[in-house]
């Protein structure tokens, strides 16, 4: 290859970012840029999304324009810390080269809106999001103590509908994002002659989910189990797939509170969409390692100045057609990594942090419906980093930290919560 032809190749390929539009046309964000807000952005950064500001219309992302070019051009944002080279998922949210010159370019042309496209939903400058169907959410905001200490509470939302919903979709919007830890709700039906509104509305619990007195009644019918953690985003499930939001029962929400310095308070919400179709197939939930099934080891200590790995092995008794996993530790995780190794003998990736952020995690959704054949040996596998050079470390100097207990953020947990279907012939062609 002569000099001239390398030199024309490499301006092809630096030109390539820009492809499929003239040096002369204008980008703009009706064209060009909305699309990538609204797949990669809008999600969490929506009215009452998990972001803290919107960037649904076109005057929302133009007042943010250089701060998106900087965020985007560090791959700050979008976040997304799983490895796409170990599994790709259908909820990624990953910007190409390209779609981060087409921003810097934007920005630095003064975030020209151009013509509103009333003809593509997506190219249109004022997208609206979808409004839920029901929000759901405690009686009233809770009160949250300035005295330091963590708190878990379960709070009891009565749901008192004509009939039954299928649901198509299912999220929960934190109220306050700076203290809230996780969330985790069990959507319980209960019969007529249970009287959902009596009793307390909340019970703060001193030994994590055992004080739960008066509630014990209510957990009849499990329908659904879901949660929140840092950085997660929408539950959503194909046609005919998802739970039906029972006519009478409860929502017991359990929320983790960090400690705070100030009094303060939380009102989060559960948002609910309800599907078209009927629910012919119900998502069912395992989870595994800590605060589920299956033995950590070695056992989850972790010395003071030390980097450690354990393992949790689960068998599965059954064929399997998992849709989401949902890896979890705290703030001394280094690495997670989890994978299914089939009867074959085969392993089958299921989903690989590289580097752990407590702040940025996610129920990762699969491009397909992953079929496990029963015998499967589903490993989990997290690194915990308990030494100064973790700047994320709850202690300094580090202290030995034994899981167990009120597992509490300066605790530590291993776990995978994964959403299944029992296998039908064909589910690994189902996109999802």
């Amino acid at each position: 290859m002569s000099v001239l032809t390398r030199l024309l190749f490499l301006a092809a390929i630096m030109a390539w970012p820009l492809a499929g539009f003239s040096q002369g046309q204008a980008i703009t964000y009706t064209q060009h840029i909305a699309p990538i807000l609204q797949a990669n952005c809008v999600p969490c950064h929506k009215p009452s999304g998990a972001a803290p500001f919107s960037l649904l219309t076109y005057r929302d992302a133009a007042r943010r324009a250089k701060t998106i070019q900087v965020v985007t051009q560090a791959r700050y944002m979008p976040p997304w810390k799983a490895d796409s080279h170990y599994r790709s998922f259908a909820n990624e949210r990953r910007l190409t080269d390209g779609q981060i010159e087409l921003i810097k370019k934007w920005a630095a042309n003064g975030a020209p809106q151009g013509a509103v496209a009333k003809t593509t939903a997506l190219a249109h400058a004022e997208t609206k999001a979808p409004k839920p169907d029901l929000v759901l959410r405690p009686k009233e905001a809770y009160r949250i103590r300035g005295n330091n200490t963590e708190n878990f509470v379960m709070f009891k939302i009565p749901v008192d509908l004509p009939a039954d919903q299928p649901v198509r979709a299912i999220e929960f919007v934190p109220g306050n994002r700076r203290l809230l830890h996780h969330a985790n709700y069990a959507i319980q039906a209960v019969d007529a002659n249970t009287d959902i509104y009596r009793g307390s509305d909340y019970v703060l619990s001193d030994q994590f989910l055992t004080n739960l007195g008066e509630f014990q009644p209510l957990m009849a019918d499990l329908v659904y189990y879901g949660g929140w953690i840092p950085g997660s985003s929408m539950q959503e499930f194909p046609s005919g797939v998802g739970f039906a939001l029972p006519r009478r029962g409860v929502i017991l929400l359990t929320v983790h509170y960090g400690g705070s310095a100030v009094d303060t308070s939380d009102w989060s919400a559960i948002n609910v969409y309800f599907a078209a179709q009927p629910v012919k197939r119900v998502v069912q939930a395992v989870s595994i390692g800590s605060g589920g099934i299956g033995e950590i080891t070695p056992p989850l200590i972790i010395p003071a100045d030390s980097v450690k790995r354990f393992e949790v092995k689960l068998r599965t008794s059954t064929d399997l057609s998992l849709l989401y996993a949902w890896p979890h530790m705290h703030l001394l995780g280094k690495s997670y990594k989890a994978w299914a190794t089939l009867p074959s003998g085969e392993d089958v990736p299921l989903v690989r942090i590289p580097a752990w952020d407590f702040r940025w995690q996610e129920s990762y959704r699969f491009k397909q419906m992953l079929y496990l054949p029963k015998g499967s040996v589903i490993t989990v596998q997290g690194v915990y980093d308990n030494t100064r050079k973790n700047p994320n470390n709850p202690f300094n100097p580090p202290q030995m930290i034994i899981s167990g207990g009120l597992m509490e953020s300066r605790s530590e947990m291993l776990n995978l919560i994964l959403l299944f279907l029992p296998y039908q012939q064909g589910d690994e062609r189902v996109t999802l």
